[in-house]
């Protein structure tokens, strides 16, 4: 059970520090984990580097957002610097008894920060590793510094799967301070396949002449891998004419991703949405889900494929074969293989019954196993 926070021994407030304000699996569970921290009778602030989804959901929830200029994803030392000096100044003010870092950059600037403050309790939430991206070798050495120095000044690190605590099994002092808590997530009420259609795609669409939809949600990011599920798609067209492909999210590889359309003429077949609001809640527009990333964690969007009953076709790599059992709850395929995918999609297309059968496999996977209530009250008993 949480703890009463009316106790005088009790932490009474907590800062949430976290880089970026967009609607990510890390701003997801930053929000859950701010709500559950106010509604426990702690006093809670969210410090970003950015406006955005999670800062206006934060204020809609009553639930005070800190802006920390210069607070960025990309290594940039002045304004490294500028941020670091900023969150010092506002920890020493405000003196939270609980620092929850979030995210690589935000993580070590936020410990230091605390630690020089002398924070009573730190705590670093990975939701994968730096080191594990596409960078070059010297951005990823950096980035491997980074994390073992957060790691150090840290009091606990949470690793949202076991394949995030397993890529830290080099660092030093993994046993004494690391602790998996799963991602969770509550089912939500979701719009029905023609209403979920309708909001995703204008009337004039021409995605709304085609009865088959494949569909993603993520960043439109390198690391999600979205040129794969093109790519995949393009292999796939004549064969299954019937067929749309359908990108929800927004990011900085839109452009990249539109001129790859243009080149397999798939303009008519490929719709981007944009940024949707509740996206999660239309995901039963899908007839079958993509999750074709490069790393992950976990993998938030499995989860809310899930709970929509798709069939996932997802990248063996990170945590997501902890959601996604291949033959079972999905079928894993290796990163950045288009052709693997174009064969799983194939195989759910001609077998539509394999595909119920998976998508309702993975919902009630999901639906008992990856709880939110697991992760709150879990995280709830480290402050």
């Amino acid at each position: 059970m949480p703890m009463n926070v009316a106790d005088s021994d009790s932490p009474k407030s907590i800062l949430y520090v976290i880089t970026k304000a967009n609607w990510g699996g890390a701003q997801k569970y930053v929000y859950e984990m701010a709500c559950a921290s106010k509604n426990a009778g702690f006093e809670v602030t969210v410090a970003c580097g950015t406006d955005g989804t999670l800062t206006s959901r934060l204020g809609l929830a009553g639930i005070h957002v800190q802006h920390i200029p210069g607070l960025g994803r990309d290594i940039a030392p002045l304004e490294d610097l500028k941020a670091f000096s900023s969150l010092l100044a506002y920890i020493r003010r405000t003196q939270p008894d609980v620092v929850h870092a979030n995210s690589s950059k935000a993580g070590l600037l936020a410990v230091l920060a605390a630690r020089v403050s002398k924070t009573p309790r730190i705590i670093f939430t990975a939701h994968g590793w730096a080191f594990n991206e596409s960078r070059p070798a010297w951005q990823r050495a950096i980035f491997a510094a980074f994390h073992l120095a957060t790691v150090w000044l840290s009091d606990t690190v949470v690793c949202v799967s076991e394949a995030v605590m397993r890529d830290a099994a080099w660092m030093p002092a993994r046993k004494e301070k690391f602790i998996v808590i799963l991602l969770g997530i509550t089912p939500e009420v979701l719009e029905e396949k023609l209403a979920a259609r309708a909001k995703l795609a204008l009337p004039t669409s021409p995605i709304q002449e085609f009865p088959t939809w494949i569909g993603t949600l993520a960043e439109l990011h390198p690391t999600k891998g979205l040129d794969t599920a093109i790519e995949a798609f393009a292999l796939i067209a004549n064969t299954f004419p019937q067929t749309a492909l359908v990108l929800i999210g927004t990011g900085q590889d839109r452009n990249r991703l539109a001129g790859l359309v243009h080149k397999h003429d798939l303009i008519q077949r490929v719709h981007f949405c944009g940024h949707v609001e509740n996206a999660s809640r239309y995901l039963k527009a899908f007839d079958v889900f993509l999750f074709p990333s490069h790393s992950e964690a976990l993998g938030f969007a499995a989860l809310e494929a899930g709970l929509a009953t798709l069939p996932v076709i997802a990248s063996n790599v990170g945590g997501i074969p902890e959601v996604i059992s291949d033959g079972e709850t999905g079928i894993l395929i290796p990163v950045g293989d288009a052709a693997a995918c174009a064969r799983a999609l194939s195989t759910l297309l001609t077998n539509p019954e394999l595909g119920t059968k998976l998508g309702t496999a993975l919902h009630e996977k999901v639906r008992t196993q990856f709880t939110q209530q697991q992760m709150i009250e879990k995280t709830l008993l480290l402050y």
